[in-house]
């Protein structure tokens, strides 16, 4: 459970310790007198800041309002010229001087500069693929705990749903050469081009005789080490990401046209939409399992905003979940809504990307939705693989 109080999207209490962002605890925006006040925007904000300035940032006091701070780094100069480079992309609203540090401040909330598709698709990515993978998120392999056989990579595709052995083969008609070198016998490579022609049952089969570990979630050496050789080779990441992006794109922009169907009145183009939506397709493919009930709740509840429709689209999309995981979908799903965690029958699901999920618009949105992003798909693939970000 996040140990955080929440006012709105403010930041009013919790345990000090709880990571907000990758960079920054809740008890760096403490006041003086032990309260705390800030903004979730502003706390992004900040991160970004940091994640572009390349150094450490301290917070040196935040405004009564919880909309602005003071920070400190060094050197100085760049950091405000950092900060100034994101108050000309409408990041920030103000940038100020200070004997002690940089003054930032944010619009308000409900003037928020939007923000591109290519952003859009990576805040996308990287906050499901925290939920689906811990640490390097492309040397991630887990054995079959979940009948689904080895899962692989960012998304975790594998052979039950028939998405590892696709990827694979990409990595072999982008390089074969390389691919065989992540292999250290070459006997276990040839074993591996057997496995990947065998029928989906045999592939699970297979993947059940080289899982270990407690709960069947890990795999067996010398395999679990091949599949890291893989997750390490730039041009395989960059295959990876690209695929996800454009395999559970194109669900997404499919589950966003069913619901602008629907009701023709609303437009999904907000980011915390859209990522509960991408969310929602990696984990359960589609809406199709509930869509009389969504159709029927639409009905019934008359949604007014996108919020609202998108919120029964993923409510009743997780209710059709075998029972031990409703929870833990719905939960994921509103708390990307939110953008703040969302407790579900006492099940919590976030991470520390959430930050990420911010409170503005996503612009060309009908690229997604005609499915013409293969610029955007590219930019975030080379960037995502090079541990890069397009936010900061």
């Amino acid at each position: 459970m996040w140990s955080v109080d929440w006012d709105g999207g403010f930041v009013v209490g919790g345990d000090g310790n709880r990571r907000l962002t990758p960079s920054f605890r809740l008890k760096e925006f403490r006041k003086p007198d032990g309260t705390v006040r800030v903004h979730r925007e502003l706390v992004s904000g900040l991160q970004l800041l940091r994640d572009r300035f390349g150094r450490s940032i301290a917070v040196r006091r935040t405004e009564p309002d919880g909309l602005g701070a003071v920070v400190s780094g060094e050197p100085m100069a760049q950091l405000r010229d950092t900060a100034n480079r994101f108050n000309a992309q409408g990041l920030f609203a103000s940038v100020g001087s200070h004997s002690d540090g940089v003054a930032v401040r944010i619009p308000p909330i409900a003037q928020l500069s939007s923000i591109d598709l290519d952003q859009a698709l990576e805040t996308a990515f990287s906050v499901t693929s925290a939920f689906e993978t811990a640490g390097d998120k492309f040397q991630q392999v887990t054995g079959n705990f979940d009948g689904a056989g080895m899962s692989f990579g960012p998304a975790q595709v594998n052979f039950g749903t028939g998405t590892l052995v696709p990827l694979f083969r990409k990595f072999q008609s982008a390089d074969e050469a390389a691919l065989r070198t992540c292999f250290s016998d070459a006997d276990d490579y040839d074993d591996w081009l057997r496995v990947m022609a065998l029928p989906a049952a045999s592939q699970v089969a297979w993947a059940n005789s080289v899982t270990t570990g407690r709960g069947g979630h890990d795999i067996v050496e010398p395999w679990k080490g091949y599949f890291q050789a893989v997750g390490r080779v730039g041009r395989f990441r960059e295959i990876m990401v690209e695929t996800i992006l454009h395999d559970y794109g194109a669900r997404t922009a499919r589950a966003i046209n069913a619901l602008q169907r629907l009701r023709p009145d609303i437009k999904i183009d907000h980011l915390r939409c859209i990522c509960s939506l991408y969310d929602l397709v990696v984990q359960q493919g589609s809406l199709d399992k509930a869509w009389s009930t969504i159709e029927a709740r639409v009905m019934r509840e008359n949604p007014q905003n996108q919020f609202e429709l998108t919120h029964i689209a993923v409510e009743e999309r997780g209710r059709r979940a075998a029972q031990q995981w409703q929870a833990d979908a719905i939960s994921r799903r509103l708390g990307i809504l939110k953008g703040v965690p969302e407790t579900v029958d006492d099940r919590q699901r976030a991470n520390i990307n959430f930050y990420m999920l911010r409170d503005v618009h996503v612009r060309s949105t009908a690229d997604l939705l005609s499915g013409d992003v293969a610029v955007q798909l590219a930019r975030v693939s080379q960037a995502v693989a090079a541990g890069s970000s397009l936010l900061a």
